[in-house]
């Protein structure tokens, strides 16, 4: 496992993902050296959304019987300072659906997911 997972939407046209990275590994003079178990690197953030995208991809494409490119090459990270700001990360990523107007309270919204344990 790459990572835990705290938090997840997904919305009609984009996914928001809220992880906790595991171990990084940072190339330091053309070695590998591993730096520890929990990190915030969006180094190792970028692999981690590279790998889960091509693995979605392939298989959303096979749902939906297609081929191509499926999703868009942008993303956008951030280092998690505290627990306040998971918190409001958290909220904001759940409440996502309900600003859209696609439900009135979020725990209606199917395709949302946040981890207890993290809040």
């Amino acid at each position: 496992m790459d990572y835990n997972l705290i938090a997840y939407t997904i919305m009609p046209n984009h996914v928001h993902l809220v992880i906790e990275p595991l171990d990084k590994k940072i190339v330091l003079d053309n070695k590998v050296k591993v730096v520890g178990r929990r990190v915030s690197s969006p180094y190792v953030v970028t692999g981690i959304l590279e790998n889960l995208k091509w693995y979605t991809a392939i298989n959303c494409n096979k749902v939906l019987k297609r081929k191509g490119q499926f999703w868009q090459h942008e993303s956008y990270d951030h280092v998690v300072r505290n627990s306040e700001e998971l918190r409001k990360i958290v909220r904001y990523v759940l409440l996502n659906p309900v600003k859209a107007g696609l439900v009135e309270n979020f725990e209606k919204w199917k395709w949302n997911y946040y981890n207890p344990q993290y809040l």
